[in-house]
């Protein structure tokens, strides 16, 4: 069973668990102060970062232990073979810092955190090094529906090529992006528990982005990852969860972290429009309104406006004008 798929909800872990495998799970705790926990996870993060080593092979398949003065390794923090990176993730009123690794970035297509992701991944027990869940060979996941640190993390690397296996061999797949998440607990299973992973721990995950597959929540024709809403500000897309509202990935050009953003509801009915299948509510469907003269579906980028324009890229493209009916 694999574990990193029983997230949303502490109730949906604890159901998931308890139908899915014999091993124990520890009811949820009463959640602890999220700064006080985040502090101590840090610490820990920070600890192991500093006394450890980690090895990887030519396919990125890495394996943690203990630093020791005969062990001829350096630290996760001080190895030339990698770069230790961090960024901040703003979740709970927290501003966590994440570190992780980027072995490579990838080719391809890059996910939102609304998008399907086929990925081979371990997850690791910090304190113990020790894997408690994995998929060696690749497997699909919705990013809403796994726990948040994946949806911050994954959208920074990108997919790759893959030759699809024939004659009884396995698909092979090159140029994906690799690398490892170290997670604090409010961005894992917090007061939850999976299988053997204990409420409140950190963990890591090393991971391989195979390919993705790009959602329509509402079979609208148009993309989710198309149906965001920018801010002119900041020069990063607004952060999602399950809508695509809330903080954003990044500060905006003063320092100043932006913490209210309204939902891309172009015509303010209250469904974001990445629900809604009217986005300009004139009562003709998306779908219909961004059929091309052979009856196919425009693509988003050349969905025009009202006059037929394609060429400003500051349109307001004609699904969501309701002046175009």
């Amino acid at each position: 069973m694999n574990n990193i798929f029983k997230i949303l909800s502490v109730f949906a872990i604890f159901v998931g668990i308890a139908a899915c495998t014999s091993t124990p799970t520890v009811e949820p705790e009463t959640p602890r102060d999220y700064a006080t926990q985040y502090a101590t996870d840090l610490a820990a993060i920070d600890s192991y970062i500093n006394t450890h080593y980690l090895t990887f092979d030519a396919d990125y398949n890495v394996t943690f232990d203990t630093l020791l003065p005969s062990s001829g390794h350096s630290s996760i923090r001080t190895d030339t073979a990698f770069q230790l990176k961090d960024t901040t993730v703003i979740e709970d009123g927290i501003d966590y810092k994440v570190y992780f690794i980027k072995f490579r970035e990838g080719t391809e297509k890059r996910p939102t955190q609304v998008d399907s992701i086929h990925i081979a991944y371990k997850g690791i027990k910090l304190l113990k090094s020790a894997p408690f869940d994995q998929a060696v060979t690749p497997i699909w996941f919705r990013l809403q529906e796994v726990i948040t640190g994946w949806s911050h993390i994954i959208p920074n690397f990108k997919t790759g090529t893959y030759t699809p296996g024939t004659g009884g061999n396995p698909t092979t797949f090159n140029n994906y992006g690799a690398g490892v998440m170290f997670l604090p607990s409010g961005l894992a299973y917090y007061n939850g528990s999976a299988g053997s992973i204990l409420p409140y721990s950190p963990i890591i995950f090393a991971f391989k982005l195979h390919e993705l597959r790009y959602r329509d929540h509402d079979a609208d024709g148009v993309l989710s990852k198309d149906e965001r809403k920018l801010d002119p500000s900041v020069s990063a897309l607004i952060r999602w969860k399950e809508n695509p509202g809330g903080n954003l990935l990044k500060k905006d050009n003063t320092g100043a972290v932006v913490t209210d953003v309204a939902f891309f509801d172009s015509d303010s009915d209250g469904v974001p429009n990445m629900f809604d299948i009217d986005d300009d509510g004139d009562r003709v469907m998306t779908r219909v309104e961004i059929k091309n003269p052979s009856g196919g579906l425009y693509l988003y980028n050349l969905i025009p406006d009202c006059s037929g324009s394609t060429t400003n890229p500051n349109r307001v493209r004609k699904h969501i004008n309701p002046a175009c009916q």
